[in-house]
């Protein structure tokens, strides 16, 4: 490997499981490190043997070195692997061989908390959505620290970037998506999360941390949600209310079969 290659080092069971298996983000796998120390458990030597039938290399290095290389880790769990950035997925691909009639994507209008962001993807694979939506700008970078919160959820889930979102809906709703938009205004147009219907396949726009969805963008959504709520507080951190919103559709989807566009 040139010196001049960037890598960088994901850490613990899960993450290494969903990159072995599935790898959305198509990283370059160079070699895993080992804690000699670590203590043996099923889970890790399902992976390591998973490793080897790829022929990947296995290393084993002294704990003092792992330690110094984990040091950021709150539980690396004895294993890291050494790999290449995240890349980001082909949107065009992605709608022209991957739609289906429960397919559902998430479209994230400005979310820039790397918490917040890493929170959402475990949420979207969790509950089944095929991938996330992000602009260029005003984007987090999909670092080993989103890996991280995300619980090893990235390198099992599509990202695609896009330039404009709005000309992006546009795209969508020419292949067939429902676009639902996600608020907090209540008027005529908006419906509560409990009571709505969905139409498949559907992408669900959620805006950002202080603004929400940018003017346009909810000008062009076929359908604004909100979730109902009792209490003084009348708002949610943006990654609780995806996990929400994201049950509910995943709860509805067996149930509405996709119709598309007229």
């Amino acid at each position: 490997m040139s010196n001049k290659e960037y890598f960088e080092y994901l850490f613990g069971i899960n993450a290494l499981k969903m990159l072995l298996e599935i790898n959305s983000g198509r990283r370059k796998i160079y070699d895993i490190l080992l804690d000699c120390g670590r203590k043996e458990n099923r889970r890790l030597n399902d992976i390591l043997r998973l490793a080897r039938s790829k022929g990947i290399s296995i290393r084993e290095i002294p704990p003092a070195d792992f330690a110094r290389l984990s040091k950021e880790e709150s539980n690396p769990q004895g294993i890291c692997a050494r790999v290449s950035p995240y890349n980001y997925m082909d949107l065009s691909g992605y709608l022209e061989n991957n739609i289906n009639k429960q397919s559902r994507i998430l479209i994230l209008d400005g979310v820039t908390d790397a918490g917040n962001f890493g929170a959402i993807i475990r949420s979207c694979s969790a509950f089944g959505f095929d991938g996330i939506l992000v602009p260029k700008k005003r984007n987090v970078q999909l670092t080993r620290r989103i890996s991280k919160i995300s619980a090893g959820a990235l390198e099992g889930t599509r990202i695609f970037s896009v330039g404009n979102v709005v000309q992006t809906i546009s795209w969508l709703k020419e292949s067939g998506f429902w676009i639902y938009g996600t608020t907090l205004k209540g008027y005529d147009k908006v419906q509560d999360l409990d009571t709505a219907k969905f139409v498949f396949p559907l992408a669900l726009v959620l805006g950002s941390e202080d603004r929400g969805m940018s003017r346009l963008a909810e000008e062009n959504c076929d359908v604004l949600l909100t979730i109902r709520m009792a209490g003084n507080i009348q708002s949610l951190n943006v990654s609780m209310a995806a996990s929400i919103f994201l049950y509910e559709i995943w709860k509805k989807a067996d149930k509405e079969p996709g119709t598309g566009k007229a």
